[in-house]
């Protein structure tokens, strides 16, 4: 029997099991059960949290979609890893560091159950993106272009500005996924810049399509807005269930997200 937790943060839904204090191997076996569990609570993506692999992390995490297959970064999920590994005094500290495919992610509790993250893993470069050499940066749809931004905070996103709220967004963010520009495949975001400080955003995500909100996601989007001048170092990103801060320093290539992390349900028992 397996315990596992069931979290979310502005709606984006996770169950997080916990294989540091009981005996879960994240195999394709396992993660297909779960991925099948027939419950009312469903989940976005699972988050495996697992002993260090290293000398400098206090714990590992590997992210699943839905879908099985497997994802590099969630940072809404990270965030509810963190909540939990606080809340059952996994470490003793207010800071946890965790690492997910060798890149380390900062998690720091500031109340209750707000937490900021931190992460140093930005990149514009194709091969750290996937995108293919001979790719074009931009979409036909229906007679329009849509031109997208690439780049990697740990997992690959492109973003899309946009401000035409009746696009059918998850149509077209299915066919940028779809088109063979990405080798590992994509996040598309669509964001509608309302001030230098505030954005809009969708997000069509990988192996799960449109979720009601995405924390890297909200880190790709403000990095854009602010790379192609249309935004301020500190952004409000608005979702359809609440808002995240992100800050940005290009100079040091960091980004920092700031937002909740809340249980749907607690120790719900899964048989494998």
């Amino acid at each position: 029997m397996l315990i596992s937790q069931y979290m979310e943060s502005l709606g984006n839904d996770f169950m997080i099991v916990d294989g540091i204090t009981q005996n879960f191997e994240a195999s394709d076996s396992n993660i297909s059960k779960l991925s099948n569990v027939n419950n009312d609570l469903g989940y976005d993506q699972l988050m495996v949290i697992l002993p260090p692999q290293d000398d400098v992390s206090d714990i590992s995490v590997r992210i699943f979609n839905v879908d099985g297959s497997e994802s590099e970064n969630c940072v809404n999920g990270i965030r509810c890893v963190a909540q939990y590994v606080f809340d059952n005094k996994l470490i003793s500290t207010n800071e946890l560091i965790i690492s997910i495919n060798d890149d380390l992610i900062i998690v720091s509790k500031i109340e209750n159950s707000l937490l900021k993250v931190e992460m140093s893993n930005l990149s514009f470069e194709k091969e750290d993106i996937g995108l293919n050499n001979d790719a074009p940066n931009f979409l036909e749809y229906e007679g329009s272009k849509f031109l997208f931004h690439s780049l990697s905070v740990g997992n690959p996103h492109a973003v899309i500005f946009s401000e035409d709220r009746d696009l059918n967004i998850p149509d077209i963010g299915k066919k940028i996924q779809d088109s063979g520009y990405f080798k590992n495949g994509i996040n598309v975001g669509f964001m509608e810049v309302l001030s230098k400080t505030e954005i809009n955003l969708r997000v069509v995500e990988r192996g799960v399509g449109e979720t009601q909100a995405c924390g890297s996601g909200a880190c790709a989007a403000a990095i854009i807005g602010i790379k192609e001048g249309r935004l301020n170092n500190q952004v409000k990103v608005n979702f359809q269930r609440g808002s995240l801060e992100v800050i940005v320093d290009l100079l040091k290539n960091k980004v920092f997200l700031i937002g909740d992390a809340n249980y749907r349900a607690k120790d719900i028992a899964i048989e494998l």
